[in-house]
């Protein structure tokens, strides 16, 4: 088995990490591929109280094997880590219909620790769905536009922070739902999401063109280098 990564781990915590390499052997055994750590305890451990474990099995089997294990050996690993230990089970198979804004999130700031498959395999060829979509507004007055960007994309707006002016960014409709602008009209959205901002538009009666596409997170982080 490849060496775990659980130098996120303070070394004086040695009871967790001999536990959590107990653990993640187990899991390896029961048919976990890919183990990533994520959330609180990874930005700060002793501060943190739940260890949040996203874990990919190989088939949809393993991941019922390996949920039906934890249920039953959780508890006892908690009193050796001193945390509460949530777990996240999914197969391979399982992963391209995942939340994607959860699993960008996931992947942005966990830690891979353990498994065959690491976190940039899975950015790269993992494909899910969105919906690209472009609106018309041809018909529209200059400050009907301005209005309608700033609702779906945000503004910047400037406050004053003691005697200090400062500039904030108050998200719009569209990276509130996990989406991305990439044109001047034009932005993706997760599939699961698309629907709240569609409605949206229809209520508001602006005319759009929308098409389902599959992106991998690789993809996704090319467009937002790209619009930046």
């Amino acid at each position: 088995m490849a060496e775990l990564n659980l130098g996120w781990i303070p070394r004086h915590h040695v009871r967790a990490r001999v536990a959590l390499t107990s653990l993640l052997r187990s899991l390896k055994a029961l048919g976990v591929i890919c183990a990533i750590a994520h959330g609180e305890c990874v930005d700060d451990y002793d501060a943190g109280c739940v260890l949040n474990l996203f874990l990919v099995a190989s088939d949809d089997q393993r991941a019922k094997i390996v949920s039906s294990w934890l249920s039953k050996m959780t508890q006892r690993y908690e009193r050796d880590v001193g945390k509460v230990l949530a777990f996240t089970v999914v197969s391979l198979d399982e992963l391209a219909d995942y939340n994607p804004s959860e699993l960008n999130e996931i992947l942005d700031t966990g830690v891979h620790i353990m498994g065959d498959i690491d976190k940039g395999l899975i950015m790269r060829n993992l494909k899910q769905k969105y919906v690209f979509i472009t609106y018309d507004a041809s018909y529209m007055t200059v400050r009907e536009r301005l209005r309608l960007r700033d609702e779906l994309f945000g503004k910047e707006v400037i406050f004053i922070h003691g005697s200090v002016p400062r500039k904030a960014k108050v998200e719009g409709l569209v990276e509130k739902a996990g989406g991305l602008r990439v044109g001047e009209k034009a932005f993706i959205i997760p599939k699961d999401r698309a629907k709240l901002v569609m409605d949206e538009l229809d209520k508001r009666g602006i005319r759009y063109f929308s098409r389902e596409i599959e992106l991998s997170l690789t993809d996704i982080r090319h467009l937002k280098s790209r619009s930046t």
